[in-house]
């Protein structure tokens, strides 16, 4: 680590959740949604939709925790 500080970890961890979680979310609206709206009876799109929803929200909650 780059120093013996918690809040240097915390702003660096906090920063990569953020990034990852914008990429995951373009990737939702760019991509997966785009294919349920053509198959929305597809399991494959229902699962990774329900998957990748799950993803997003863990990445928010851990770029936003306190």
């Amino acid at each position: 680590m780059l120093e013996d500080a918690p809040e240097v970890w915390i702003g660096y961890e906090r920063a990569f959740f953020e990034s990852v979680h914008h990429r995951v979310e373009n990737f939702i609206a760019g991509i997966l949604l785009p294919h349920q709206k053509k198959k929305p009876d597809d399991p494959y799109s229902r699962t990774v939709m329900a998957q990748m929803g799950a993803i997003e929200s863990t990445l928010h909650l851990l770029a936003n925790l306190e």
